[in-house]
């Protein structure tokens, strides 16, 4: 964490750097250790690393980028507002609430950061004030401009962004009209526009929504809801738009909302629970599947149909959560996943299609990316509190994980 005194000697030397204009690297810039929230890698060696500070007992954001697969770290401009609206906050405050914050970038040019920052607190507003807001570059972040959400009936924020080819497509809602929108653009311009037709909605109650896109070569799928079942579904077509699907199969019987994980074109992978909203279940609902069991469900159609294909728990006690990147399957028959304990969460790792698992990394993660069947990188808290996380990487599909200074 950087105090007063520290914060004032960083930007002293970042400053004088890019005043001799050589980009200075994060070990340069800090001595010290960044909190990461987010990571984004459009290639395998190519990656950012979006991070929060403490400065002067208020809270800071800082970009990182790599060209080495995390061996070093260079420094990357961020949005003058974003600063300043995090500075609305005391260091620690955003990370006990809800508000979340992204970074993801297409290429080495084009980015993005989005997600909920505090706001100056109005007599019509609460006490934080916090507001979805988004930004994009296209100079690998020399220049940032804001993203008006409203103009793109994004209120409720973006949820999720993915690239595939020369697209790059977002995810997010509208509380006022319960309405949520798969846009898309090229990825060095912010044209955004609808790139689905069918409709989407917002789930009328239970948990925040989700939203993730899933690709393997020229195919594509993407799922949106919660715990009480999925709101959305859509498969990639020619042309870069989303076609109307029902979803997986599972969906039907009252499941969880669940990301698609490919393992090839046309094996797929899916871990659900169910809901408890669908009573009575249909007839073809797996073993104690109403005592709000997890399995672990297959396609071998690209998915057009899901199968049971494992038990993971036989109640939601032992539930298995869902979050960016995970549950994975890196190479066939590998699949890693989080699994909640009575001290928090675990990541597990099963090498023979789901029979056995073992523990491989003994915390709670809140993002996974694998850049290549072998290496991956895990953003994985130290404690509750969401701002207390490091980054890890794995170089064997997972087994083994280690800390990454950044």
């Amino acid at each position: 964490m950087i105090r007063r005194s520290r914060l004032h000697h960083l930007l002293i030397g970042v400053l004088l750097v890019f005043s001799l204009n050589v980009t200075p690297t994060l070990a340069e810039a800090s001595s010290l250790q960044l909190d990461p929230m987010s990571v984004s890698f459009p290639s395998s060696h190519l990656g950012f690393v979006l991070s929060l500070d403490d400065c002067a007992s208020r809270t800071c954001a800082s970009l990182g980028s790599t060209r080495d697969e995390a061996s070093s770290w260079n420094v990357v401009p961020t949005p003058s507002q974003l600063n300043k609206d995090l500075k609305l906050i005391s260091w620690g405050t955003y990370g006990s609430s809800y508000a979340t914050i992204n970074v993801h970038f297409a290429d080495s040019q084009d980015g993005w950061i989005y997600g909920t920052v505090p706001s100056p607190v109005t007599s019509n507003t609460t006490n934080p004030n916090w507001v979805s807001r988004m930004w994009s570059t296209h100079d690998g972040g020399k220049i940032w401009r804001q993203i008006r959400l409203s103009r793109l009936s994004i209120t409720a924020g973006v949820i999720q962004m993915a690239t595939h080819g020369v697209w790059t497509y977002l995810f997010g809602g509208s509380y006022e009209n319960g309405h949520a929108y798969l846009l898309g653009t090229h990825s060095d311009v912010d044209q955004w526009a609808n790139k689905s037709n069918e409709p989407m909605y917002m789930p009328a109650g239970g948990t925040q929504l989700e939203g993730e896109f899933s690709f393997v070569g020229s195919r594509g799928w993407f799922v949106a809801g919660n715990d009480r079942g999925f709101t959305s579904s859509a498969r990639l077509s020619n042309g870069g738009t989303w076609n109307a699907w029902d979803g997986p199969t599972f969906e039907h019987i009252g499941a969880s909302f669940s990301p698609i994980t490919p393992v090839t074109s046309n094996v797929l992978l899916a871990v659900s629970e169910s809901a408890g909203y669908v009573y009575p279940p249909a007839s073809s609902v797996p073993p104690n599947w109403n005592n709000e069991a997890t399995w672990l469900f297959i396609s071998y159609d690209a998915g057009a149909t899901f199968k049971p294909f494992r038990e993971l728990s036989s109640s939601y006690q032992s539930g298995y959560s869902t979050l960016p990147g995970l549950p994975t399957a890196p190479a066939p028959g590998t699949i890693l996943l989080q699994q909640a304990t009575k001290s928090g969460s675990q990541v597990i790792r099963s090498t023979n299609w789901g029979r056995t698992w073992t523990v491989v990394l003994n915390r709670s993660v809140t993002q996974v990316v694998f850049t290549s069947r072998l290496d991956g990188f895990a953003v994985a808290q130290q404690t509750s509190n969401q701002i207390d996380a490091k980054l890890f990487f794995t170089n064997d599909a997972g087994g083994h994980w280690r800390y990454v200074p950044i």
